[in-house]
């Protein structure tokens, strides 16, 4: 016989894999039609406790850390529920958050505050303080939400013609926070962006300042981003460019970063430096190019001789 109040909306959060591969704090939540939770632990499935609300949930999801619920009843209205500590069905809190015609919501990847949420034909992104940035026009179901940038699918799009898919059918959006840094670092320098960045401090917004420090060769703004974003990689780099001293070899060094491989090679050959364009391609394992680099005049026969080799290999 079916149950008297039947199960119509779950989700789950995994937890923190500690060291030793223990889950810590996972958490499994199921919604009845009756408008009644059910929050069990993970990985025991243990039942925790229960809060009933005033509505019938049709799709749930949990933020990062499992500290917020979102809720999206079969009217469309979304509300947020803040989770307790559990236990005895007490702790948890209905926060003064609702939006109407909600039909898909994302919680960040990275960030338990920041979601967003579709409403008809707009997307709204909402911060720390639950206030809406200015919405985007977009019809997309929302698949991703991290760094700062949302990936919607165009799945009306797909659906009306599976056997042609394409990219376009995949849209990137920035949040207002990526967009205002990208717009600072293209018009107004560095020494602004960085003052925005610790006004807005997100790893998203260190990475891209130090990044476009490193294209500007700003080598002491590249290291305190990389610092304040934990790229450990990206710190290194740095060192090992403040090492190089002459600029256009670094300028070399930040093409060849961010994979503009040619660009470096053209540097090197510009200053006379075919070696360091053939340790390039050596370190790159573009054997190919080792060997038209040695043959035009640059490097050694041994050098030569194991390029041939390599190659040998690749045909292998």
């Amino acid at each position: 016989a079916p149950p008297d109040d039947p199960l119509c909306a779950i989700c789950a959060w995994d937890g923190v894999r500690e060291p030793g591969g223990t889950v810590r704090g996972g958490m499994l939540i199921v919604a009845r039609e009756s408008g009644m939770l059910q929050r069990y632990t993970l990985p025991h499935v243990s039942l925790e406790n229960r809060f009933k609300l005033g509505c019938r949930p049709q799709m749930l999801a949990l933020n990062k850390g499992s500290s917020r619920l979102s809720i999206i009843d079969v009217n469309g209205t979304l509300s947020i529920v803040e989770l307790g500590a559990g236990g005895g069905g007490g702790g948890n809190t209905l926060m003064e958050f609702e939006r109407k015609d909600t039909w898909d919501m994302k919680w960040a990847d990275d960030d338990p505050e920041l979601f967003v949420v579709m409403e008809k034909t707009r997307m709204y992104v909402f911060g720390p303080n639950l206030e809406p940035e200015e919405p985007v026009l977009s019809s997309g179901y929302l698949a991703s939400f991290s760094k700062l940038q949302i990936e919607s699918v165009l799945l009306d799009e797909i659906m009306t013609d599976p056997s042609k898919l394409s990219r376009e059918l995949i849209a990137t959006f920035d949040t207002r926070a990526l967009r205002e840094l990208r717009e600072l670092i293209a018009n107004a320098g560095l020494a602004e962006a960085y003052a925005f960045v610790e006004a807005h401090a997100h790893p998203r917004l260190w990475r891209l300042l130090a990044e476009a420090s490193l294209e500007a060769l700003d080598l002491a703004v590249a290291d305190k981003a990389f610092v304040r974003c934990r790229e450990y990689q990206g710190i290194q780099f740095v060192k090992r460019l403040h090492s190089l001293g002459d600029r256009m070899k670094q300028r070399a060094e930040v093409a060849a970063y961010f994979g503009r491989f040619d660009e470096a090679e053209g540097v090197y050959r510009e200053i006379d430096r075919k070696d360091l364009a053939i340790e390039l391609r050596t370190r790159l394992g573009d054997w190919f190019r080792v060997a038209n680099l040695i043959q035009s005049g640059g490097g050694d026969d041994q050098t030569l001789a194991r390029a041939w080799e390599k190659i040998g290999d690749y045909y292998a």
